[in-house]
């Protein structure tokens, strides 16, 4: 649902984050993440979705830092077994495919994602007329571009017609 954002609320969201899950959901979380329990385990099914992606659960993992209840040491040890997973998968993957080149996701915050989605808006909307006349010279650029590639086919017809305006054999 979009609606309009006042500056205040703009600052409140970077300074202060939505949290999604709750502390339950954060413990159950990190149990899954340290190999404690399945993915079936877990009982939210928005939580099961964030799990499964790597981007995804660095937001879940930042969004556990936060949290003053979690055990912070907890937090460190799924960082350190994820990393170790994404080497070792990476090492196979170098092995199997000769080109492979690793995505490994960074580690951040809801507050810094917040930031760099608020500031990629903005950077839309500012650049939102400029990228339009872009388009719309692009597509005038490719309906010439079609114009001169049909114009000898339009010759090659008008060429070989006689004056009787019959067609050559």
């Amino acid at each position: 649902e979009l609606k309009p954002l006042s500056v205040d609320d703009l600052r409140q969201l970077q300074h202060q984050p939505p949290v999604v899950f709750t502390n339950q959901q954060h413990q159950a979380g990190l149990n899954y993440l340290l190999g404690k329990i399945e993915l079936q385990d877990v009982k939210d099914h928005r939580l099961q979705r964030v799990l499964k992606h790597d981007g995804t659960c660095q937001l879940f993992l930042g969004e556990c830092e936060q949290d003053p209840k979690l055990n912070h040491k907890q937090i460190e040890a799924v960082q350190t077994r994820l990393k170790h997973q994404a080497t070792r998968f990476d090492q196979y993957k170098q092995e199997q495919v000769k080109h492979y080149q690793a995505i490994n996701y960074h580690q951040t915050s809801p507050k810094n994602y917040l930031t760099n989605i608020l500031d990629e808006t903005l950077i839309t909307i500012l650049y939102a007329k400029n990228s339009d006349y872009l388009r719309k010279q692009q597509l005038r650029g490719l309906k010439e571009t079609e114009w001169e590639m049909t114009k000898k086919q339009r010759q090659h017809q008008t060429k070989n017609r006689h004056e009787d305006g019959g067609m050559h054999l």
